[in-house]
């Protein structure tokens, strides 16, 4: 069974190597927060919520962390409320029980 999609959208993925943002499809659903390069064809990446540490706002620009004990993710939404939805969104799918 799918799991249902909580929220998607585009948003913007700084990588480890190359330090340019760049714009991703990203679906946050309850277990994973997938991104995609382009369309929803085979992500690019997956983050499982369960290895969420926290999310964290950077900036006044939209800018939030997503830190795992393995990683750190850099994203950016065009707008600070944009982030602040996907935070919001996050932590939420984080703090809700297992499906």
């Amino acid at each position: 069974m799918a799991l249902q999609t909580i929220k998607e959208g585009v948003l913007y993925k700084r990588g480890k190597i190359n330090t340019d943002w760049r714009q991703r499809l990203f679906v946050l659903n309850g277990k994973q927060l997938a991104y995609f390069k382009g369309g929803r064809h085979a992500p690019s990446g997956i983050i499982e919520i369960k290895d969420i540490r926290t999310v964290t706002a950077m900036a006044e620009d939209g800018s939030f962390q997503v830190i795992l004990p393995s990683r750190t993710y850099d994203i950016k939404g065009d707008t600070k409320q944009i982030g602040q939805e996907w935070i919001t969104a996050i932590k939420a799918a984080k703090d809700s029980p297992p499906a």
